[in-house]
Order: C-alpha cells, then sequence, then structure tokens
C-alpha cells in the first residue's frame, strides 16, 4: 500500500478552499486566538479553536435573538514582514473575518509586545421571514506579556462598529441597525511552533441587548 504525505503546499490549498466554502454559510464570534506578536515573515500560522457564545442580535429596534451556542473557528495567519501580518478566519457556521495586525513595541524576542489591528467581519443570518446581514468593522488593540518563550499572556481591547441590515420578505422592508461594541479579550498561549490557547472575551453594546460574551480554547500551528 503506498502511502502518500501532505506537502505544506496541500495544506495551504486545503484551507483556503475550506475558507472559500464556509465563507459562504454563516452565528457570531470575536475570538482573537492569538498574542501580540505578528507571524514570522513568509510564515503561516494556523488557527484551529471551540467556542461557547452568548449574545443578542437586534433585528429591529424592539425586537432581538438570542444566540447561545458552539461555536468552530478555522484561521490562518501569514507574516508580510518583521512587523505586519494579515490573517482569515471563518466560523462553523458564523463569521467571515479579515484583518492585518502591526507590531509596534517590541519584537519575536522581547517580553513585551504590543500591535493595533484593523479588521472586517460579516454574518449573513435567516430568521422566519427576515434575511439579516451584519458588517463588523473592527478596531483591536493587542498587548502580550511573554516572561518564557513557550508561555504568552495576552490582552486586546477592542471597538467594533456594527451595521445591522434586515430584509422582511413579507412587507418587503428594510432595517438599518447601527450599533457599537466596546470590550476585551484576556487569554493564556502555552506552546511554541504547537500552541495551545485559552481564552475569554467580554464585550459591551450601545444597544439594550445582553453584551457578548464567549469563552474559547484552541490550537495554533505555526509553518515555515
Amino acid at each position: 500500500m503506498k502511502l502518500t504525505y501532505m506537502t505544506h503546499k496541500n495544506i495551504n490549498q486545503l484551507v483556503i478552499l475550506l475558507l472559500i466554502i464556509l465563507s459562504l454559510s454563516a452565528c457570531a464570534s470575536m475570538s482573537t486566538m492569538q498574542t501580540a506578536r505578528t507571524t514570522d515573515k513568509n510564515k503561516f500560522a494556523y488557527i484551529i479553536g471551540l467556542s461557547v457564545v452568548r449574545t443578542d442580535i437586534p433585528i429591529s429596534t424592539i425586537d432581538t435573538i438570542k444566540i447561545n451556542a458552539p461555536v468552530v473557528d478555522l484561521g490562518v495567519r501569514y507574516g508580510v514582514t518583521d512587523k505586519l501580518d494579515v490573517g482569515a478566519k471563518i466560523s462553523i457556521i458564523g463569521t467571515a473575518n479579515v484583518d492585518a495586525k502591526y507590531q509596534f513595541l517590541g519584537d519575536k524576542t522581547s517580553k513585551i509586545a504590543g500591535s493595533i489591528g484593523l479588521g472586517g467581519g460579516y454574518i449573513s443570518l435567516a430568521i422566519n421571514a427576515s434575511k439579516i446581514h451584519l458588517y463588523d468593522f473592527m478596531l483591536p488593540v493587542y498587548f502580550s506579556y511573554h516572561p518564557i518563550n513557550w508561555i504568552s499572556l495576552y490582552c486586546s481591547p477592542k471597538y467594533v462598529f456594527r451595521i445591522t441590515n434586515n430584509y422582511n420578505y413579507l412587507n418587503q422592508t428594510t432595517t438599518n441597525i447601527n450599533s457599537h461594541w466596546y470590550g476585551a479579550t484576556g487569554g493564556i498561549r502555552i506552546g511554541k511552533r504547537v500552541a495551545f490557547l485559552a481564552e475569554y472575551s467580554y464585550i459591551g453594546t450601545s444597544q439594550l441587548t445582553e453584551p457578548f460574551s464567549q469563552i474559547s480554547g484552541g490550537i495554533s500551528i505555526g509553518f515555515e
């Protein structure tokens, strides 16, 4: 029996295919799953995570839908330079996010690191006679402490501006709701090239709905 092994190129193609297929589906995820350090230049890092999400999503000025469900995250990051990386993440079934992160404090060996990011996300939901589209514009900052080379503690305050578009098929009307979300994620990363991450996110909103909370655990794997 002939055995075949997946090359790094095969893995990249598989991850990209999964991102394309799954981003066409759409629950909510605001996990961080990374420290303030950026991915090494010309290298990839893959993230697989499992979360429990609890939140409300407004579908009109007086009505919301409650979400309390498990979420699976799949993500990939690529180091553009030693200070800049880019990433994409999808949830099953959930958000599709893209972002970039620039490290302005520290380097790959310093104990303290700081970065700023910019990203966007999209969610699509079908509820009864409504089709709901959510567009997120995210501004996170990242800070992490690395006491030794295989343990990191990180915190990521973030601001999210969300546009909720609700189209009702019955009366053929469209409702748009804008909301502001403020909060932070805190977590720990254990390991080097292969690492385990555990974190908690809590984000409040300007809407009269329940704040967003998420407990996440996952694995990060780096490749050259």
